[in-house]
């Protein structure tokens, strides 16, 4: 081959690997499937939805219709204890985590999740005599 030919083609690989890969943000034909969440002071906690798909990413609206500070927390029931023994040490949430959101009354937050494995997982609130009063909901993961 001649030399100004292996500049096109290294060219065109260098800008087909440039225009590829290092995307962070989903590309415009994945779909986020939008599910509502209600927390309540009756220890409830209330989803739109509740069966989902390995793989999926899903974007819970979390909206707190009470007057006390709730959570939205997403796990297995031994993340549910270890999350509720790390929010006793340290005195209450505070904080957004991955799968997680504090909800403030009368306030709605966002939490984007991604499902991983199939089968059961909860959803929980662990401010201080929630959980343990049933403010708890089971989410049903499909392969």
């Amino acid at each position: 081959m001649r030399r100004p030919t292996l500049l096109v083609i290294a060219g065109l690989i260098v800008l087909l690997v440039a225009c590829s890969g290092g995307r962070d943000e989903p590309a415009a034909s994945d779909e986020v499937r939008m599910v509502s969440a209600r927390l309540s002071d009756e220890m409830a906690i209330e989803v739109s939805e509740n069966d989902f798909t390995v793989g999926e990413t899903v974007r819970f609206e979390v909206t707190n219709t009470g007057a006390i500070v709730h959570e939205f927390y997403l796990g297995t029931a031994e993340e549910q204890a270890h999350h509720a023994d790390e929010m006793e040490q340290m005195g209450g949430m505070g904080h957004d985590e991955p799968n997680g959101v504090a909800v403030e009354p009368g306030a709605t937050e966002t939490l984007e999740y991604t499902f991983t494995d199939a089968g059961e997982i909860l959803a929980g609130c662990h401010e201080p005599g929630h959980y343990d009063a049933g403010m708890v909901t089971s989410l049903t993961v499909n392969q």
